[in-house]
């Protein structure tokens, strides 16, 4: 597996940390994890074209995770000469079908035109895309968001999108090589519907997971010390994560 973080940050601009996105290839797919504002840019930086996207997973609704979304669905119809021809897939938490319809009613020009559009709304599901295992639990942080479990025949990967204490994270990074998790904000700052570095830290070593790289900051996480704050819970390998990180499994 081989991961591009795209977008590490929230909505709240912040140099190196733009809002959500991660491209991950595996097994000669190429798989898109929330498409946050800008993601296409970032995705073109990284040396990749739109129309290698295989298939968009979602973990929730919000502007910070989506909002490239109709971006992505307009390059499809105008590139000149490159229009999509291959249907294009989208796994999303449940009101996807919804979301994607009030996209269309919004800007109709993002309509497929040339392509067929596939969407599949996943809650706790498990399902195959290629040899790839999919596994999806709820994370609360809203009341349909959910983390994905990307398992090939080597390795696991696990994307948290944003989270809460009061979800299935640990359940579902159980044993995984690597897991993504939100760390919104310090240690001891007090969240509902957040990680914060204590329970990233304590979700990590609860899991088992070999290694944990930590993402979407707030503008308090920036300018904490959260290595040092995650690891009074995580005795595994820390990192935190940049815009244009690239890492292998």
């Amino acid at each position: 597996m081989d991961i591009y973080f795209l977008g590490t940050g929230t909505a709240i601009p912040a140099k190196q940390h733009a809002p959500a996105g991660i491209l991950v290839i595996a097994n000669g797919l190429h798989l898109l994890l929330d498409i946050g504002p800008g993601t296409l840019t970032r995705l073109d930086l990284a040396g990749f074209a739109c129309n290698q996207i295989d298939h968009l997973l979602l973990t929730h609704f919000h502007p910070d995770h989506t909002l490239d979304l109709a971006t992505l669905l307009q390059v499809f119809n105008y590139t000149p000469g490159a229009a999509r021809t291959k249907t294009f897939p989208i796994t999303g938490c449940r009101g996807c079908n919804d979301f994607v319809r009030h996209l269309f009613d919004l800007y109709p020009d993002v309509t497929p035109m040339s392509y067929k559009l596939e969407i599949h709304q996943v809650y706790r599901d498990e399902f195959t895309l290629g040899n790839i295992k999919v596994t999806t639990a709820p994370t609360g942080h809203t009341p349909e968001s959910v983390a994905y479990r990307l398992d090939d025949s080597e390795h696991s990967l696990v994307y948290s999108g944003d989270a809460s204490p009061g979800g299935e994270l640990a359940q579902l990074a159980n044993g995984a090589d690597l897991l993504i998790g939100e760390c919104s904000f310090p240690a001891d700052w007090e969240t509902e519907d957040h990680l914060n570095a204590d329970m990233v830290g304590a979700i990590a070593q609860q899991s088992g997971v070999k290694s944990l790289v930590v993402t979407h900051f707030y503008p308090p996480a920036l300018t904490a010390d959260l290595i040092g704050q995650i690891r009074n819970h995580y005795k595994g390998k820390v990192q935190v994560a940049v815009d244009g990180l690239h890492l292998s499994l």
